[in-house]
């Protein structure tokens, strides 16, 4: 008998909790729309446009020379001494 209401008291008490916690939840659940419906009609974000000559020459310039120019690095001449 007293199995029986021990497992009683602890289905109430789980009824309980899930009573406290769910309108936590729910209002979780109610902020996360609002955020979501202002981020849809925010407008929309400019796209960056390509990036001008001579930036892009010299980061190509910058790694053509780590890849391809080893003589020049104090790593190569170790190695190849």
């Amino acid at each position: 008998m007293a199995k029986s209401l021990r497992s009683k008291r602890e289905k109430r008490l789980r009824t309980l909790r899930r009573e406290i916690a769910e309108p936590f939840y729910d209002k979780k659940e109610a902020a996360k729309l609002v955020a979501q419906t202002v981020a849809l009609e925010a407008p929309p974000l400019p796209v960056r446009g390509p990036q001008s000559q001579d930036a892009g020459s010299s980061r190509a310039d910058s790694s053509a020379s780590a890849m391809g120019e080893h003589s020049t690095s104090p790593m190569y001449q170790m190695l190849s001494v």
